[in-house]
This record gives structure tokens, sequence and C-alpha cells, in this order.
């Protein structure tokens, strides 16, 4: 990837003001510069874009489309619940980048995936579909995930963080917890929690029933919007890059 040749096509799609930090990821991302992670804890391994906060958790408060989806609750629960009654596929977790599969036990239903939604998506869950749509959401993914009981998703790193990764919880029984870093949390039924996921996080079902979630990713809300426009540009020669390193 010719770090110049990109800029010049982004400087004639959206200027040349503000894009010093798409440029520094950029060089990063090809080895012509190292990153300084700011967390002991954070793994941005596939691709980082510099200058933006490392935590491990996010405070939803401030953020006005998370009442949104937490108003939406009932209803997307409801579409969840009929996926389920309908006996809807629900498969292991296919990581992005390495097409390898995840945890036996942790299942999902992709609602979309490189940000294109599923054309039956928009049918069976259009209350799910407006909610999450509603969001900035990124260009990675969007499902709904079941963790069986007994089930432990072990320590891992989603390696990209100028995405977060949003949870919706639809049902959550007693003995289920995540932890990023260092901080182990629940989950809360109509709550959304926000986590970077490129802290190294793990989650687990110590209970006798079904964990489900919403899941989904968000852009880093310290992103400007001419730097989010300009990775919405960006993000599928990244994946097709990574793919092939």
């Amino acid at each position: 990837m010719d770090v110049q040749s990109v800029m010049m096509e982004l400087h004639g799609a959206l200027g040349t003001e503000g894009l010093e930090r798409v440029e520094e990821c950029l060089r990063i991302l090809t080895g012509e510069q190292a990153p300084e992670y700011l967390h002991e804890d954070q793994e941005p391994t596939r691709l980082f874009f510099p200058g933006i906060s490392a935590l491990p958790w996010h405070d939803t408060a401030e953020l006005p489309w998370v009442a949104r989806v937490e108003e939406s609750y009932e209803a997307i629960k409801a579409e969840f619940l009929a996926l389920r009654e309908e006996q809807a596929r629900f498969a292991p977790y296919e990581d992005l980048y390495t097409k390898e599969l995840g945890w036996q036990g942790w299942d999902t239903y992709q609602l979309y995936r490189n940000g294109e939604w599923r054309d039956e998506v928009r049918e069976r869950c259009p209350e799910t579909h407006a909610a999450v749509s509603a969001t900035p959401h990124g260009p990675r993914d969007g499902m709904f995930t079941i963790l069986n009981p007994g089930v432990h998703i072990t320590p891992h790193t989603g390696g990209v963080n100028l995405l977060l990764t949003a949870h919706l919880p639809l049902i959550v029984p007693p003995g289920c917890a995540i932890k990023v870093a260092d901080d182990e949390r629940g989950w809360e039924e109509g709550k959304v929690i926000l986590f970077d996921d490129s802290f190294i996080h793990e989650a687990w079902n110590k209970g006798t029933q079904q964990r489900a979630v919403l899941l989904w990713d968000v852009w880093h809300p310290e992103l400007t919007p001419v730097e989010v426009r300009a990775l919405e540009i960006l993000m599928p020669r990244f994946q097709r890059y990574l793919m092939a390193v």
C-alpha cells in the first residue's frame, strides 16, 4: 500500500484538512512508523489509530444514541426471541480477518459484516436494523450472540482501536460476566455497555441458562467526522491488506 497515493486520493475526495492522524495510521499499518500504545493491556496489533484515548470501558451517559437503543430493548429482544422460535441458524463466530472459527458454545446470528446488512435482517429484524442504523455503527460486525452455559471466551483482543464494541444485553442469567483489562463487570438487561476490544478481554457464563446480547461496533467517539469519512473509504482496503499480509 503506497501511503502517498492513498493520501492524494483522500485529499481529492475530502480536502486536505484534518487527515493528519489518518496518514499516521496508514504509516503505522504499512510499517513506516512505529505505534506508541498508551496502555499496557491494549493490543491494537491489526490497526492502530493514534491520538485517541485508550480506555478499556467507555462511559455511555454522554452518548445520545445509547438512550435510543435502550428504548428499543423490548422490540429488539422480541425479534431475537422470534429468531430462536423460528430456529434461525446461529453459527460459531468467524474472525473477520483470519476466517478462523471462535469458541465452541459462542454462537452468532450475523446482522451485518463489512458494513453490509444481510437482506433477511431487514425483513426479520426491522426494529433491530433501525436501532443499530441510528448509531455511529462501524464497518466491522453486528450480530445477536449466545453464550451457552459453561462456556468461557478466553482472553483475546480484536486488534483494532478505532472501533468500540457495544452490547445491548437481552437475556442475562446469573453467573455471567465480562472482563476488559483488569476490570470485571456484569451485564444488565436493556442497558448498553461499551468497551474497547483492542484491550485484552474475556467473558464467561458459569450459570445454567444461555446469555444473549446484541453486539455491534461503533466508531471511537474521539474520531472527527472527516476522519470517520476517510476511514469508511479506507476500511475495505485495510481489510484486504490485513488478510493478505
